[in-house]
Parts: structure tokens; C-alpha cells; sequence
């Protein structure tokens, strides 16, 4: 092979290498594509750098282009129903019992976590009098910096309110077993200091309604794996990855732990129990606590991606679990749960527009039996706290 030849495919070997590095390139390779499609008469001539890939989260908002068969939002739900994860929050200047009954909503409890002493309960009373509002209120976290057993002390407060006031739930945020501390240490789920709360929630038949965790994705790192990717860069306090945490694992286990201890109480595993994304999991908590019940706040959005499985969960289980939306009324956010739990509807947004969305997904409907329906919407709540449904149903009667 003489040299002119031999430099030739030198040449060529390090050409193709150029070439196959410079392909590794996506910006390479679609100017690439579209140059020969253009030259071939197959494009209309857009070039690659009019077009941006990289488009901030919260700017894309994509339309779908499925057209629907039909559509069917409710404009009202197909039976009055119980408001079991309500919230009143400082800046909710509406009548709440106004607009309870334009949305159909007859009873409604307010998981009141800030009302911990008897004075604020009282208050609270004072501003909404109407037995149509229940209140639980939370545990008085203010005796930890006091001197003495602070979980007696707690314990002294809720029974003043529940004498006082015959009160039918108690409301445990997630702070518990994830950042509440006592002398610098966290206080567990399952801590037994924390017996004599419980032991005034069985004396007084209080149900406790307990937030624990939040979703597990909240738990993972927030990176291009992570499905709330979108929702943790928003709110960056609402990551619990890493040391400074326990684990979504642990915080589960003690929240078992104490349901099983505990059988004597009645407790509702707030926001389907953290469990929504794994139905195998929920069903396990149920089956192995007969003392637990779900409700369904900000969780129709993990419910309705696996629509068939959610349906036959419901249906398996229909006499433990309670309708819950989290937070006042809002009749764009209550449709969409009337739509999900009435309808077949497929692939609509599980958020109202005037909210951010948690992921890049949509859901399908549920279209419950209407006996199921009695049953989330109002029945299991009404037992669970022995209200007569006469009750519930005159005060829809008195509003018309």
C-alpha cells in the first residue's frame, strides 16, 4: 500500500470519528436530519434552532388532542356528601355554610391541628356554630417546651375539649414521626410517652384522623427520575430525602405498629394511607387492621392512573372508606371528584386550573355502583361518628 493511499484511510478512520463523536450530539443530529429532509424535499425548511427542546416545567403545558366520546361532569354529586378532610384556613372569607350547600356538601369536618386548647376550641365554636361543622383538633405541641410529662399535659388538653364538647375526632399532621422533636430527639409514631393521649381518644371515643408521611415520591431525591420532579421544585420544603429524615419505610411501620397496639381506638389513614400508588399496600393495612379506615384526599390523582384496580379496591373495601377532598369548598376541585367517582371518564386533569399540577399524567373515572357511592359520600361517616342519617339528611332540607 504506498503512502498517498495509506494517509487516505488515516484521513477517513479519523473522520469517521470526528463524525461519530460529533453524532453523539442531539443537536448534531437533528440539524443533520432536518438538512437532508429539507434537501429532499420533505420539510418544510424549519431549522433545528427555531425549534427550542428545553422548555422550563412550568411553561409546558401541553393540550391533549384526545377527543372524547362523551363527557360527563356532574353538576352536582349524585347524593349529598360528608366532607371528611376539610380545612378552614385564616384566609377563607366565604359563608362555609353557604357554600357547603351550593356544592351539596351536608356535613363537614374541620381537621382543625392549630384548636389544641379548650379556649381556642371555643373560638373556633363561636365563629361556626352549626352542628353541621365538626371540629378535631390537634394535639397542644406547645407542652414540649414546658416543664413536667408534656404527653400528659397534651393529654390533660384534649380531654378538657372532649369534656367540654363530646368531640368526635382528633386531627395528627405528619409532623409526628417525621420532625417533632422532644429534648432534640424525634418523637415516634409509636412512642409509648404518648399513651396517655390514646388513652384519652378510647375513653371518649375519639377517632383519630392521622396524616402521616406524605407521597413516597417526597422521599426520593429530586431528579430527572422522580415523578414529582415538577411539584418538589416548586415546593422544595416538601423533600424529605436524605439523613435529617427517617424513611418512608420507617414512618409506616410505626404508624402500623401503633394501629395494632392500639385496637381500641378508631383511626382514618388520612390521604388513602400514603398508599394510593400501591393498592397491594392499602389493601394489606385493611385486612391486617380492622380498627383503620381511608380517606380519599389529594389522592384521586394516584387513584385514578390504575382506574380497574382503584375500582375493585373500592368495591372490596367500600364500608372503609370516606370521601375527603382537603380543604374548604371549591366546586371546580369538588366536580372533579364527583366526575371520578361517578363517571367512565377517561384521561381528564385530576387538578382544577386555578391549582398547580403534581405530575405530567391524567386519570379515568371509577363509576361507582350507586350503593358504593351512599357509601363513600356519606354512609361510612355518619357510622363511624353515629350521626343519624336523619340528621345528616335534614340539614340539606333546612338550606333548600
Amino acid at each position: 500500500m504506498n503512502q498517498t493511499v495509506r494517509r487516505i484511510l488515516i484521513g477517513l478512520l479519523v473522520l469517521s470519528y470526528v463524525l461519530l463523536i460529533a453524532w453523539a450530539f442531539q443537536d448534531v443530529r437533528v440539524f443533520t436530519r432536518v438538512q437532508i429532509a429539507h434537501f429532499l424535499g420533505w420539510h418544510s425548511g424549519a431549522m433545528p434552532e427555531e425549534t427550542e427542546e428545553a422548555i422550563a416545567l412550568r411553561y409546558f403545558k401541553p393540550v391533549s388532542k384526545i377527543v372524547p366520546e362523551s363527557e360527563n361532569i356532574p353538576e352536582y354529586p349524585a347524593y349529598p356528601v360528608f366532607e371528611f378532610h376539610g380545612h378552614l384556613f385564616p384566609s377563607y372569607k366565604k359563608d362555609l355554610f353557604e357554600e357547603m350547600t351550593k356544592n351539596h356538601i351536608s356535613m363537614f369536618v374541620d381537621l382543625a391541628l392549630l384548636t389544641t386548647t379548650l379556649e381556642k376550641y371555643d373560638a373556633l365554636r363561636a365563629g361556626h356554630q352549626s352542628p353541621r361543622l365538626v371540629i378535631f383538633p390537634g394535639l397542644n405541641y406547645d407542652r414540649l417546651d414546658e416543664s413536667g410529662d408534656p404527653f400528659q399535659k397534651m393529654a390533660d388538653d384534649l380531654e378538657a375539649i372532649a369534656k367540654a364538647h363530646k368531640i368526635k375526632g382528633l386531627k395528627l399532621w405528619k409532623d409526628l414521626g417525621l420532625y417533632r422533636k422532644f429534648d432534640g430527639k424525634l418523637i415516634p409514631i409509636d412512642d409509648p410517652r404518648l399513651k396517655p393521649v390514646w388513652d384519652v381518644c378510647a375513653k371518649y371515643h375519639i377517632v383519630v384522623a392521622m396524616h402521616t408521611a406524605d407521597p413516597p415520591a417526597f422521599f426520593d431525591p429530586t431528579n430527572a427520575e422522580n415523578e414529582r420532579f415538577q411539584e418538589l421544585a416548586r415546593r422544595p420544603e416538601w423533600s424529605f430525602y436524605g439523613a435529617d429524615f427517617p424513611s418512608f419505610k420507617d414512618l409506616m411501620q410505626q404508624r402500623n405498629n401503633l394501629f395494632k397496639r392500639r385496637r381500641d381506638i378508631t383511626f382514618v389513614a388520612l390521604h388513602f394511607g400514603e398508599s394510593a400508588n400501591d393498592l397491594g399496600a392499602a389493601r394489606k393495612l385493611l385486612s391486617e387492621n380492622p380498627n383503620v379506615y381511608l380517606d380519599t384526599a389529594q389522592r384521586i390523582d394516584e387513584l385514578g392512573r390504575h382506574p380497574r384496580a382503584a375500582r375493585k379496591f373500592f368495591l372490596d373495601f367500600q364500608d372503609r372508606i370516606l370521601y375527603g377532598t382537603d380543604g374548604p369548598p371549591d366546586r371546580t376541585k369538588d366536580e372533579i371528584y364527583w366526575r371520578f367517582f361517578e363517571t367512565a371518564d377517561e384521561y381528564f386533569n385530576y387538578y382544577p386550573s386555578h391549582k398547580p399540577r403534581k405530575g405530567l399524567w391524567r386519570i379515568d373515572g371509577l363509576e361507582l355502583p350507586p350503593a358504593v357511592l351512599k357509601k363513600i359520600y356519606y354512609q361510612n361517616a355518619l357510622k363511624l361518628l353515629n350521626i343519624p342519617e336523619a340528621e345528616f339528611f335534614r340539614y340539606m332540607q333546612k338550606e333548600k
